[in-house]
């Protein structure tokens, strides 16, 4: 009787765990891809960062900006893997693209303000 009741308990607290799990799989891998972008729009802006100080002769601060380089290279890597596990082919090169794409979708957006 113990053991019937144990695992009843056991199989109420499972099904509660289950039910509080955070939305779908479609909407973690949005939420994940979402997170790859933001880390490869930061990485790209860094780097960018990285060139303006070495071409003023600012190593000091170059090198401390390449260190946040080399973190967002270790987000986007984890990114990337999490992705992979869930059935993403090449999610950074994909995160690449829709970044491609949105960034055209704004310029056509402003010419089309401009014309106006």
């Amino acid at each position: 009787m113990k053991k019937l009741v144990f695992i009843g308990i056991c199989f109420a607290i499972a099904t509660g765990a289950a039910a509080q799990t955070s939305g779908t799989k479609e909407e973690k891998k949005k939420e994940e891809m979402k997170d790859l972008r933001k880390d490869i729009k930061t990485k790209r802006h860094e780097r960018k960062e990285i060139g303006k100080d070495i071409t003023h002769v600012n190593i000091g601060e170059a090198v401390d900006e390449r260190k946040e380089v080399r973190s967002e290279k270790k987000h986007i890597h984890k990114d990337s893997k999490r992705l992979q596990s869930q059935g993403v082919k090449h999610p950074v090169s994909k995160a690449k693209h829709q970044i491609h794409e949105q960034k055209e979708k704004a310029q056509e957006l402003k010419e089309e303000k401009k014309n106006q």
